[in-house]
């Protein structure tokens, strides 16, 4: 499976995400490939922190992802791309081959507003791809707040599939990163990785 996750704005946690479902993936016995598709290269920089090997990761910030996804993926069961922000070549690119969208969402009203917006260009990219899911995922909800209790009822209106997990705001996550592990690794009895494992759960 090619899952790219993507939206319109940075600070949504796409990269730490990717690296987490790449990991989760991992964690089931799957061979994957994490592609590092935006220009900045900081899943190349999380890697180095620890040259972390759980996983491969491959810079590649082209538009020409689906025409040279299947020499790239050849040998993988599962690929994860971590799009840049916006509907840029690239991402456009990396959705015309992608079986699994998904779009982390924050619970703000400007992050909800700009998912709207990113998901104007889907229906065209399904004409082409036709294979194509997306899945709408909450992502750095801070429980017990009234954004975050608002979320899911804000997607709800989006009429697009939402994922049961939601993806709290935890400083687990950030410190795994900081010293180039998964959340998994760094605190498997953690929320934060019961998280994952719930999400991976539910993209398998």
């Amino acid at each position: 499976m090619i899952i790219s996750l993507v939206g319109q704005k940075g600070g949504t946690g796409k990269t730490t995400l990717s690296i987490n479902i790449a990991y989760g993936l991992v964690d089931r016995g799957h061979k994957v490939l994490l592609i590092d598709a935006d220009p900045q290269g900081s899943i190349i920089q999380w890697q180095s922190i620890s040259d972390n090997q759980a996983f491969d990761v491959s810079h590649y910030a082209e538009s020409t992802i689906h025409e040279d996804m299947e020499k790239i993926s050849e040998g993988y069961r599962h690929v994860v791309i971590d799009c840049p922000p916006g509907g840029e070549q690239i991402t456009l690119s990396a959705l015309l081959c992608s079986g699994l969208a998904i779009v982390p969402i924050g619970p703000s009203p400007l992050d909800i507003w700009s998912a709207k917006e990113f998901l104007g260009i889907i229906p065209e990219i399904r004409k082409r791809n036709k294979q194509l899911q997306t899945k709408l995922l909450i992502s750095k909800k801070a429980s017990g707040t009234i954004l975050g209790d608002q979320a899911r009822p804000a997607l709800e209106e989006f009429h697009r599939s939402i994922f049961n997990t939601e993806i709290g705001y935890r400083t687990a996550y950030a410190k795994s990163i900081i010293i180039g592990k998964a959340v998994m690794e760094y605190e498997p009895g953690s929320e934060a990785s019961r998280e994952i494992r719930s999400l991976i759960d539910e993209i398998l």
